[in-house]
């Protein structure tokens, strides 16, 4: 399957590119397709115009699975890039593990502004916050932003050690196995803090 993938995307043949992942949808779990496809597709590609061909139709092809996300009836986990960064692949594919874990999903995408996260957790009450970042930059002002979040915060992506340390967060692994469970444990635990919260009089 990735070997013709790989022919139809060095080619630009669109449709047969859709017409393959379509099959490979049929055969693999949404959340498993970037692990199992994607991300061997994209490492047996060596030229820029290629990789971005391919990325795109990935991005796409992925959101396309997300549909209904949002509707799951669960604690809410928003999912953004850091500011400097637009790498979206595995925190699409996170986001789809965490839907299939009874986790709403609210996607802001790439280089998602700090204040419009920070107003984003805080109008939509997430239990949870997924940043993707894939370069350690940081301006002193957003990593006081991404601190002051009022839940918690998870980092993926390369720089994810970097960037948790500088605003409080955890760094895991977009694509090890347990990522998924952890952040919907952490939804799900902050979900039922604050239904035992005592509301105010």
């Amino acid at each position: 399957m990735v070997v013709r993938l790989e022919r139809a995307v060095r080619r630009f043949r669109l449709q047969s590119a859709h017409n393959l992942l379509d099959e490979a949808f049929a055969s693999v779990p949404p959340e498993a397709f970037l692990r199992d496809v994607g991300r061997p597709l994209l490492a047996r590609l060596d030229d820029a115009a290629e990789v971005r061909f391919a990325t795109s139709l990935l991005e796409l092809r992925l959101l396309a699975q997300a549909q209904g996300w949002e509707r799951v009836n669960g604690p809410l986990v928003v999912l953004a890039c850091a500011p400097d960064d637009d790498a979206v692949l595995e925190l699409i594919a996170l986001g789809l593990a965490l839907a299939a874990r009874r986790c709403r999903i609210s996607y802001l995408g790439a280089a998602t502004p700090v204040d419009a996260l920070t107003e984003a957790v805080t109008r939509q009450q997430a239990a949870a916050v997924v940043l993707a970042a894939e370069h350690a930059t940081l301006t002193q002002r957003d990593g006081a932003g991404l601190r002051a979040l009022p839940c918690p915060l998870v980092v993926v992506g390369p720089a994810r050690e970097t960037i948790a340390k500088r605003a409080d967060g955890v760094a895991l692994d977009a694509v090890a196995v347990t990522t998924a469970a952890r952040v919907a444990g952490l939804a799900h635990r902050q979900s039922s803090r604050r239904c035992d919260e005592p509301s105010p009089t």
